[in-house]
């Protein structure tokens, strides 16, 4: 077996990154190993198109003769996220992996030293004596934890109950787009003023541009004005019949009135309807978690960063 890596080389390595975690994450459906579908395509179309607006080029891939064997990919500048065939695992294979990531993605810190990231489940015994031996420690920080939680859907859901005053529907395809684009800014950047939101809400085009996308999966609540007050997202992958929630936000004036748990709770029953049988999202905090766990996401597994000071 020779296993070689490249860099992306174009459109066509794109679908083979998607075949190939379509073919890995169906054999770890406990969801604690390879992103699913829709967090790649979460990658491309929205973190590098919208937020770090890096090229895809980036990408590193493994061979193993025609088909592929591991994909590294780099999220925030000198992260990496490791993306291997349980079949072909070994701890060559991930140093390999990791010593890639040590030449290609390394950024400098706010301490100004060079410094590289990994994630490792907190499971992957493997993986971190590999990362302990190239010179790696746990990271302490709020968001060197992240939590995959999950949900079987083989089960009767809850129902989604908005709070009065409020309707669930899904996006329509332009006409909403600034109204959503607003919602998004008020609750990502809620010590910011509205003016800093993009009026037009284009970049919100990227987010339906990918193939795992669909516009009834895109669940929003409006208020009787008319306004957008929360939204829930969700790629589903018809090929592993997975769903992941990549967007979900209530803006600030209108939290904790139920709204955040409805979108969700929606969301995850249409997926059921559409024949979906699985469906996942991450977080990084505890309010966050409430959240998720109160729409049925509690199963649940970890991974951990990992850094190594290169200078």
């Amino acid at each position: 077996m020779t296993i070689h890596p490249h860099r992306y080389r174009g459109e066509i390595d794109y679908w083979r990154v998607r075949a190939f975690l379509q073919r890995t994450t169906a054999a770890q459906p406990h969801l604690g190993g390879n992103w699913q579908v829709g967090d790649f395509d979460y990658w491309r179309w929205h973190w590098m198109a919208n937020v770090v607006e890096r090229s895809l080029e980036e990408l590193l891939l493994w061979e193993d003769g025609d088909q592929l064997a591991a994909v590294l990919i780099q999220g925030d500048p000198g992260v990496c996220h490791i993306q291997i065939d349980p079949e072909v695992r070994s701890p060559s294979l991930l140093h390999s992996l990791v010593e890639a990531g040590e030449r290609n993605y390394v950024t400098v810190g706010r301490d100004g030293h060079k410094v590289l990231f990994v994630w490792a489940g907190a499971d992957d015994v493997v993986l971190q004596q590999v990362l302990m031996k190239r010179g790696f420690q746990r990271y302490e920080s709020p968001h060197a934890v992240e939590v995959t939680g999950w949900q079987h859907l083989d089960r009767h859901l809850p129902e989604a109950k908005p709070p009065t005053g409020f309707l669930l529907r899904s996006m329509n395809d332009t006409s909403d787009l600034p109204k959503r684009s607003l919602c998004s800014w008020r609750a990502f950047h809620p010590e910011e003023a509205d003016a800093g939101a993009d009026p037009t809400g284009r970049w919100y085009r990227n987010i339906q541009r990918a193939p795992s996308y669909r516009h009834d999966l895109d669940v929003i609540a409006v208020s009787a004005s008319g306004d957008i007050e929360s939204f829930a997202t969700c790629y589903f992958d018809v090929v592993t019949r997975g769903g992941v929630i990549v967007l979900a936000g209530t803006a600030p004036l209108h939290q904790q009135k139920g709204l955040g748990r409805a979108v969700v709770t929606e969301a995850v029953a249409r997926l059921k309807a559409l024949g979906g049988i699985i469906a996942s999202v991450s977080w990084y905090d505890g309010v966050a978690g409430a959240l998720y766990q109160s729409a049925g996401f509690t199963k649940q597994s970890l991974a951990h960063g990992w850094k190594k000071q290169l200078d």
